[in-house]
């Protein structure tokens, strides 16, 4: 029942941006549509830097799995210490 109330409330947002987005088209209508060009190519570098930081985000977490694999490997061949510690 939990996830449900999750989706529920996700798409009560979802609906709560669009009309946010809405108001704010047919506010500034005019200017939209004079600077369509800017806007345009403001949506496709948003689009670029989204993919872009998705794929760094991926990289990253390779790496760090990679580096805690190392890490492990490396501790797992230390020999005990030849005289116990107090």
């Amino acid at each position: 029942m939990a996830a449900g109330r999750r989706v529920l409330l996700a798409l009560l947002d979802v609906f709560a941006a669009g009309l946010a987005l809405g108001y704010l088209g047919r506010q500034y209508r005019e200017a939209l549509l004079v600077h369509e060009a800017a806007v345009s190519l403001a949506v496709v570098v948003a689009a670029g830097a989204a993919v872009v930081a998705y794929w760094g985000c991926r990289v990253l977490g390779k790496a760090s799995a990679r580096l805690d694999a190392i890490v492990a490997d490396e501790l797992a061949e230390r020999r005990p210490s030849p005289r116990p510690r107090r």
